[in-house]
């Protein structure tokens, strides 16, 4: 931003400057020669001068209000235009940290799920263990119970083959 005071340093420079007023143009006392100006003449000219003079004395004044006015104007835009700056700058960063988090976020799904599934392989894993376990006590009961069997079918084959054997 431009420092308002650089550019308007002499906003006071015409009163510095001119050490005449609109009064003393008026009150200005010539001497009187001989042959010299029409005493009315230079009257009715300074007070035309006088009048002139003032008027621009007073267009100063409005101009150097003006240009106040409208320094308040372009401090107060200047201001809304860093405000907005400002306010630009941190929806970017809300809107990367947004971003961030979700990311972040998305992450630590995906690891749970993954954990979950993990886990969930593991029981399932753990489940065919067993009935595999299962399956395998089964298959030597079985054949327990067909050796079991056999071998009563067999001793009751041999006993009724020995009282055939005495009943001939």
């Amino acid at each position: 931003m431009v420092d308002e005071k650089i550019l308007f340093d002499d906003e006071d420079a015409p009163e510095k400057h001119l050490q005449i007023s609109p009064a003393d143009i008026i009150q200005k006392e010539f001497s009187v020669r001989f042959r010299g100006y029409d005493i009315s003449q230079v009257d009715d000219f300074l007070e035309e001068v006088a009048r002139v003079y003032n008027q621009v004395v007073e267009e100063t004044a409005r101009f150097k209000e003006e240009v106040r006015a409208l320094q308040r104007e372009l401090a107060e835009y200047r201001e809304n235009e860093k405000t907005l700056y400002d306010a630009l700058a941190a929806a970017q960063q809300i809107g990367g940290d947004m971003q961030e988090n979700a990311r972040k976020e998305a992450s630590l799904i995906i690891s749970g799920a993954q954990l979950d599934a993990d886990k969930i392989i593991a029981d399932v894993r753990q489940q065919c263990a067993v009935l595999q376990q299962e399956i395998n006590t089964m298959v030597q009961k079985r054949a327990q119970f067909e050796a079991s069997l056999r071998s009563l079918l067999e001793n009751y084959l041999s006993m009724l083959g020995g009282e055939r054997n005495n009943v001939k």
